[in-house]
């Protein structure tokens, strides 16, 4: 029964103790936190005022629109090409133009691919800008002489790694992630008319 006792006097005694502590403190901590909100208040009217002060330049967002830029350099011409739109979660495609002759139609599209060769410019022609339909890109040779566009191969695949076998040859190596396959480019049959073959 002492022990009782002992323990409810000693309980109290710590209440009491913490009691007095938060009495004292409690001042302290709600005159710290009214400084805080104050201080936040005043350099939030301080940056109002300057704001209104110092108007800004740029009174909204202003989205710049895409433009003209280059891209390529074959024989007789400079290639750009503007970005018209992208794939979700997927790549860019662009429109083209040569200088100083047109090459392409405005409604073909094209995508960030380009390998220099042969006084020309390997490109990726899109067949479609439907995400469910791609890839679907045809592999293209623009002329450096001509300015025209030659159709080398269809190639179903996001993934395309050229390189350059020799002066006469670049061989693109295409992947899907399960399987891939490969094109060899040669000069004599993008970068001029193909020879008749002699019997």
């Amino acid at each position: 029964m002492q022990h009782h006792t002992e323990t409810g006097k000693k309980k109290s005694f710590l209440q009491i103790v913490w009691d007095i502590v938060f009495i004292c403190f409690y001042p302290i901590l709600t005159t710290f936190a009214l400084l805080f909100v104050g201080l936040v208040y005043v350099f939030s009217f301080i940056s109002g005022l300057l704001s209104r002060l110092v108007p800004s330049k740029e009174t909204g967002v202003e989205l710049k629109k895409p433009d003209w830029e280059p891209f390529a350099t074959c024989t007789h011409f400079d290639v750009e090409h503007k970005l018209i739109d992208e794939i979700m979660f997927g790549p860019a495609y662009y429109q083209i133009r040569t200088k100083p002759a047109p090459a392409t139609a405005p409604s073909d599209v094209f995508g960030d691919f380009m390998f220099e060769c042969f006084g020309g410019v390997l490109l990726q022609k899109w067949n479609t800008t439907v995400p469910k339909e791609l890839p679907d890109f045809d592999l293209v040779f623009l002329d450096g002489e001509t300015a025209t566009i030659k159709k080398i191969a269809t190639l179903k695949a996001f993934s395309w790694n050229p390189q350059q076998l020799n002066e006469d040859a670049v061989q693109l190596k295409w992947s899907t992630g399960t399987e891939g396959g490969e094109v060899t480019i040669h000069r004599n049959e993008v970068a001029q008319p193909i020879a008749t073959h002699q019997p």
